[in-house]
């Protein structure tokens, strides 16, 4: 099966984590991306998104979601509300789409896991320096894509490393 748009996965994050009281920047979304792939992979043998995971200076990025969400930069970002407003016989009408709904119940409880599992560390840059210890991104050259079969051998051996233990 292929992997869902990251960028609604993305917004399922973005959206579990404010539900849960736990919102979060664009340094930690990248993080939580990474280690829902890495899940998914491990779970389920499946990629949770298409998007190629980068080596960068800070760890693990997927630079779709990371171009689409930098306007937020370090602060934490919001619910996303995705509509189009169409006018028919003179009244507005707003078509809401909602990207949560396009995701299958596995693949959000595999993901609200992994969200659940950092949703107490604050500073992002904590993630960072977990990943920067993990053989798939100290093993990638910077600015090179870390490839998903090397993600899935590392984590199916420590799968507890994906939940942050």
């Amino acid at each position: 099966m292929l992997g869902y748009n990251v960028i609604d996965i993305s917004s399922y994050i973005i959206e579990y984590s404010n539900e849960i009281g736990s919102p979060v920047s664009n340094l930690k979304l990248q993080k939580l991306l990474y280690y829902s792939q890495a899940a998914m992979l491990v779970e389920l043998g499946q990629k949770c998104f298409d998007s190629k995971i980068m080596a960068w200076e800070f760890g693990p990025v997927v630079v779709e979601a990371y171009q689409h969400y930098k306007e937020y930069g370090r602060d934490v970002i919001p619910n996303q509300e995705d509509c189009k407003r169409m006018k028919l016989d003179g009244k507005t009408m707003k078509i809401i789409y909602e990207p949560s709904k396009k995701i299958d119940n596995v693949t959000k409880k595999i993901i609200s896991k992994v969200v659940d599992s950092y949703s107490q560390i604050r500073n992002p840059f904590e993630l960072v320096r977990k990943t920067h210890e993990e053989d798939p991104w100290k093993n990638t050259d910077l600015n090179q894509e870390i490839e998903c079969d090397e993600i899935r051998k590392y984590y199916e051996k420590q799968p507890e490393k994906i939940y942050g233990v």
